[in-house]
């Protein structure tokens, strides 16, 4: 059983109860309806107790009142959400652990979140392959390869980060990816000969190979 604590709080001499929350939003990323949830990362105030019990119970689950005691309506479930809000929901609770003390949670969150196709997904897999932790940048690798041709100027692009993790990463993504008939080999082609002169000589040798093999894979697409 799940359970939505609720706060008591006071703003200009007035008492409010406070309840976490998740935004629901439309295609234009305008919140549209807020949902008590425990992993919410959003706050609805309440005017009274009872709104706020009320409002919990509603969404499915249980609550904890500001004086510690457990609650809950029974069989009680007057809102069910949409396909679109499961959508919301889920995508929500996965992206609330992305950033996790316990690096094996969050390179689970990581390529869970990899299966919603958005930018805010796209945003999340490239900061990660940035990562010191292997598990973290590998699974954002592998969230990237599998929107390769959709994001193949994203790492073109990442090939020119600051940080030499990123533009290795970058290049493991290129490499992955080589045999994937909707790839445009030819865009890699000249970026990767200049980064066969990066700083960093792990990248140099990264670059070194995956340039030989998608060259190779280029030569072949073209003979097909």
């Amino acid at each position: 059983m799940q359970y939505v604590t609720i706060k008591r709080e006071e703003k200009d001499g007035k008492e409010y109860f406070a309840v976490n929350a998740i935004s629901l939003k439309n295609t234009n990323k305008t919140v549209v309806q807020r949902i008590p949830h425990p992993l919410g990362s959003d706050v609805i105030m309440f005017d009274n107790l009872e709104d706020a019990k009320d409002a919990v119970t509603r969404a499915g689950f249980s609550y904890v009142l500001p004086n510690g005691e457990k609650g809950t309506k029974s069989r009680v479930r007057l809102k069910t959400p949409s396909s679109a809000d499961y959508s919301d929901i889920v995508f929500e609770t996965v992206k609330s652990k992305i950033n996790s003390s316990n690096s094996s949670v969050a390179a689970a969150a990581v390529i869970a979140v990899s299966v919603f196709q958005n930018e805010e997904t796209f945003d999340i897999l490239f900061k990660k392959i940035g990562e010191d932790n292997d598990l973290i940048r590998k699974n954002a690798i592998s969230g990237i390869c599998r929107y390769s041709n959709i994001l193949q100027d994203r790492i073109i692009e990442s090939l020119k980060s600051s940080n030499w993790v990123e533009r290795n990463s970058a290049l493991t993504c290129i490499s992955n990816i080589t045999e994937d008939g909707s790839v445009d080999l030819e865009k890699f082609i000249i970026p990767l000969t200049e980064i066969c002169n990066d700083s960093n000589t792990i990248v140099q040798a990264n670059a070194l190979v995956t340039l030989a093999k998608v060259y190779q894979n280029y030569q072949k697409n073209k003979k097909v």
